[in-house]
């Protein structure tokens, strides 16, 4: 196995030693290309020495004539870590900025995703910007080790930390073994939905919910990723898309979900129902907008409820589609689980908790119990929605061979 090692100026790039040295006696080969602070960290020789192979600080003077870094190692690798990854590094990546060599290696980079760990104080880690960057990273697809919670090296305490390197290098190996192997869902055409739904009680208000189609998106990229054609019917979401997706089609209400989902549905192999889809609606609706001044103090207004995305396009479903959806409960996961996998044909049902931190709407993770067709059950912790999503799919793979 052959692992491009990308290191920003972090004081946690010492550790990126550590992680080079372990995969080394995995038997793996390690390349190192370097940001252009790191030297005032550590030395370049470090690297040398514990990888055997010329470290890479600067785009400019290559060790062999003609010789393109950026070109020659991301053509040479088959996995692409960062280890550690500053608040700068995530923003250069997810602009593609190809300011120094790391930043050009990663714009070269093309064989699938970013194995990225993040770094950094935990108000850093925290900061509106820093988010949105990890969004836009999430949603290409590129995966996410940490940080996790702990006292970092200003002494603050908080999630920020470097993730273990045992935690680290078991994941690039993993990469690396499903680099090397053939896409599970090459051939297979799967349907996702997501994001929220709105339904409007005049032309500006309306009953939705927060949620942000992470997850389905999370879906996406990786169903893009092990070679399936992906149709995503997406609500109302700032995120960005992940490249790949075959048809995306926007929809705002639950019927116009309904209505879209129905018209791809009969090519499908497999169906995932990730939206958010408001349960009620109004009855009607005001014409134009509805102004306080208008009304009495108090309104009262009739709600009718919307159609079931899922239960309907069970009535309809063909001989052999895989079913999968997900709970978002308050209280007896398994319970409201188990009732909505039998009434809607679902083969698996993610039921995850909501209102908590850290996980369900809104959260770049989650959590819950994984429910099969079976019986069986498993319990997920707290975990990534790139890591959910993969682990949703491993299930579903071999249910559609």
């Amino acid at each position: 196995m052959k692992i491009l090692l990308g290191v920003s100026s972090s004081i946690a790039a010492h550790r990126a030693l550590d992680v080079a040295s372990a995969l080394r006696k995995t038997g793996a080969e390690v390349r190192a290309v370097l940001t252009e602070n790191v030297p005032h960290l550590i030395g370049p020789g470090a690297f040398d020495a514990i990888t055997h192979q010329r470290t890479v600080t600067s785009l400019w003077g290559s060790a062999h004539a003609g010789d393109m870094d950026h070109l020659a190692a991301t053509k040479w690798a088959d996995v692409f870590a960062i280890v550690p990854a500053t608040a700068n590094t995530l923003a250069v990546l997810a602009h593609g900025i190809a300011s120094d060599a790391l930043g050009t290696f990663a714009v070269a980079w093309a064989k699938g995703p970013l194995l990225i760990a993040p770094a950094m104080n935990p108000d850093m880690w925290r900061n509106a910007a820093v988010q949105a960057n990890v969004s836009v990273l999430q949603t290409r697809g590129h995966e996410f080790i940490g940080p996790v919670s702990g006292s970092t090296a200003c002494d603050d305490v908080g999630l920020g930390r470097l993730a273990a390197v045992d935690d680290i290098v078991a994941m690039i190996l993993e990469t690396g073994h499903r680099a090397g192997r053939p896409k599970k869902l090459s051939g297979k055409k799967i349907l996702i939905t997501g994001g929220p739904t709105r339904e409007f009680a005049d032309r500006f208000r309306c009953i939705t919910n927060p949620s942000t189609g992470r997850q389905a998106l999370s879906l996406a990229a990786q169903a893009v990723l092990e070679g399936a054609e992906v149709t995503l019917i997406l609500g109302p979401t700032e995120l960005n898309l992940p490249p790949g997706i075959k048809v995306v089609r926007r929809i705002t209400t639950a019927q116009e979900m309904l209505s879209a989902t129905l018209a791809e549905l009969p090519n499908q192999d497999a169906a995932i129902f990730a939206a958010a889809v408001s349960d009620w609606r109004p009855a009607s609706e005001f014409a134009g907008k509805l102004k306080k001044t208008d009304a009495a103090s108090h309104l009262e207004m009739r709600l009718e409820r919307t159609p079931d995305v899922a239960a309907a396009c069970n009535q309809q479903r063909k001989l052999g589609q895989v079913f999968v959806g997900f709970a978002a409960e308050t209280e007896n996961l398994e319970g409201y689980a188990g009732e909505k996998m039998t009434r809607k044909g679902f083969s698996l049902v993610f039921a995850n908790p909501i209102g908590e931190a850290n996980a369900g709407f809104a959260s770049h993770n989650n959590r819950g119990l994984l429910l099969r067709a079976d019986g069986s059950k498993l319990e997920v912790p707290t975990a990534s929605k790139t890591a959910i999503a993969r682990l949703i799919l491993e299930e579903l793979t071999p249910m559609l061979s």
